[in-house]
């Protein structure tokens, strides 16, 4: 490669661009800002409205007589300030994967622990705090007594006395915890007064969940949380949860199999015991959680609007439902409910299914070697082994196409006035030299969604986070081993160190290598583009996750040997040809 004043300036630009990337990302919104206590304040102060709601209500009481129809979205009821509730101690149950708080105040639960996942402090774990599960929002009643009854590590009972006026309704919740993340709530309500009660615009509450990275403490790349649900007629919907309110909201009444709020990892699944379709409510309006930099989020709620409920004195109904709250596993979700791996939200169309099979690739092979960074490997040379015919073909064509460049040249010389012509020649050309135009592109056209679905694959892989590899200490972060500092801090960009990230480095001093053991047939300005290409590259990819960076490093390697091969494979013919021309 010639080193003229085009491609310093080229080389200059990027190098640049690389040093004020990460503050560009952040700027940008791409990557947050580092975790602070003023994150968590003001993440509990977002989370402690709504969500943990009791089944006290702020609106205003409403009789037998005034009582409003069901509105298509309503509001979460809140607490009145003034509400004197007589409470207990929390409760605590669960089993090996998560740990459950049953609140004294209410009955409900108020949070959620995942004893399998930290936060990325790596001492604290996963929770969700207030989160609203199987919480039942009955407007105009305020709660009285409460009593928690823990039966075994795996069944709690809350029994919660609600009031209105005359008017006297017991709630008892038989919470249990099945296997992993899946909990199951029997409620009943019964009458305990004098006379008949009317209970209207009720709501079982489902989890309410916030973006990943402010529950988790992880660097944002992108932020992904959804609204999903199976219709009644078996469709699948879902809704981006940063939607303007005309988009997030259905105009009209939907009646579903199930509903789920999902993060980046995390999602809660909500579904009744029988199935029969349910009313989706949706928490309107949104609560909102900001970050360190102060820009917010939408926390999302999803729920069940219960049908009117007429209780005589004594009578009593009963309901039953489940959750799943807990991480993105594809199997674990299609187990829970019908349909429920649409939830993963991997990537788009076809791709996304292709992305669901290499992870089950890559789950079977963790199976066997135990080690994610060696399952990674292996896919990778499994991958890379099943195009090996196809590129080999390509790589063919590319140095038959080398090979005739002066002929070509040739042919534009001669033919420059005349397009047609010199087309019909390059046609002929091509054909006494048995090349294929297209032979080169199409490896590459063929690998574009392997690709895209192993980015999507291994970008959403829960199983990643937290697990070393060699120097990596999280294959769902970049392998930075250390950070270079500037001793200054750069005006506006607030860059003050440089991280070294190793495989990032090693994928580009790969791709050079890659580069010049390539045939290229093209004009000296389209081969200096792609000289650039490995530095736009380490720019745009510098911040990757190292599972990303290592599946790209040995695919490069694998390319390299490839290509070593056949070019051994290449001389050994043109030797032994020479050699009968003599």
């Amino acid at each position: 490669m010639k080193f003229d004043k085009e491609t310093i300036i080229g080389i200059g630009i990027c190098l640049v661009l690389l040093l004020a990337w990460p503050a560009i990302s952040k700027s940008l919104g791409w990557a947050p800002e580092e975790a602070t206590e003023q994150t968590t304040a003001v993440a509990e102060k977002a989370t402690g409205q709504s969500a943990a709601a009791t089944e006290e209500t702020a609106a205003a009481a409403k009789t037998e007589t005034t009582a409003a129809a069901p509105s298509v979205q309503p509001a979460a009821p809140q607490i009145p300030e003034t509400a004197q509730l007589s409470g207990c101690e929390n409760v605590v149950f669960g089993n090996d994967s998560i740990s459950l708080t049953v609140s004294g105040e209410n009955g409900a639960i108020c949070s959620i622990g995942f004893r399998k996942y930290l936060h990325d402090d790596r001492e604290n774990l996963i929770t969700l705090d207030n989160t609203g599960l199987f919480t039942l929002y009955i407007p105009g009643f305020t709660t009285g007594k409460v009593e928690i009854n823990k039966k075994s590590d795996s069944e709690v009972t809350s029994i919660v006395e609600l009031l209105q006026g005359n008017a006297k309704l017991l709630l008892t919740r038989t919470y249990t915890v099945s296997e992993d993340y899946t909990v199951s709530c029997r409620i009943t309500l019964t009458n305990t007064g004098i006379q008949p009660v009317t209970v209207r615009d009720a709501v079982v509450s489902g989890v309410s969940l916030a973006p990943w990275h402010l529950i988790s403490g992880d660097e944002l790349r992108r932020i992904a949380y959804r609204l999903d649900y199976i219709t009644a007629d078996g469709d699948h919907e879902d809704i981006d949860g940063d939607e303007n309110d005309e988009d997030y909201y259905p105009e009209t009444p939907i009646h579903v199999r199930w509903c789920s709020v999902s993060n980046r990892y995390f999602c809660s699944i909500l579904k009744p015991a029988e199935t029969t379709p349910f009313q989706l409510w949706l928490e309107n309006p949104r609560r909102e959680i900001a970050d360190a930099k102060g820009k917010k989020h939408y926390m999302l709620t999803a729920g069940a609007q219960l049908q009117e409920l007429k209780l005589l004195p004594g009578e009593s109904e009963t309901l039953e439902y489940s959750s799943y709250t807990g991480p993105k596993s594809s199997g674990a979700l299609a187990a829970f409910a019908d349909g429920g791996e649409e939830v993963m939200h991997l990537a788009w169309g076809p791709v996304d299914l292709l992305a669901r099979f290499l992870m089950w690739v890559l789950n079977l092979l963790y199976s066997l070697c135990h080690s994610y960074g060696l399952s990674i490997i292996i896919l990778t040379l499994l991958v890379r082994t099943a195009f090996y015919p196809l590129t080999s073909k390509g790589n063919e064509s590319m140095r038959k196409m080398q090979k005739v460049q002066p002929k070509f040249k040739e042919l534009k010389e001669k033919y420059k006035d005349n397009p047609q012509l010199l087309n019909q020649k390059m046609t002929e050309l091509y054909r006494q030299e048995g090349i294929n135009p297209l032979a080169g592109c199409l490896p590459i056209l063929l690998q574009i969604p392997i690709f895209f679905a192993l980015y999507a694959m291994l970008d959403n892989a829960i199983a990643l986070r937290h697990v070393s590899f060699l120097w990596a200490k999280n294959l769902a972060a970049a392998d930075t081993v250390f950070s270079i500092p500037l001793g200054f801090t750069l005006p506006i960009l607030g860059l003050n160190a440089i991280p070294v990230n190793p495989l990032v480095l090693a994928m580009t001093a790969l791709m050079v290598v890659q580069q010049r053991m390539t045939p290229m047939s093209m004009d000296p300005a389209q081969k200096k583009m792609m000289m650039m290409m490995p530095v736009i590259m380490l720019l745009f990819l510098y911040p990757l996750p190292s599972g990303l960076t290592l599946y790209w490093t040995v695919s490069n390697i694998f390319s390299i040997i490839q290509l070593w091969l056949q070019q051994k494979r290449n001389r050994k013919l043109q030797d032994a040809a020479e050699g009968q021309g003599r």
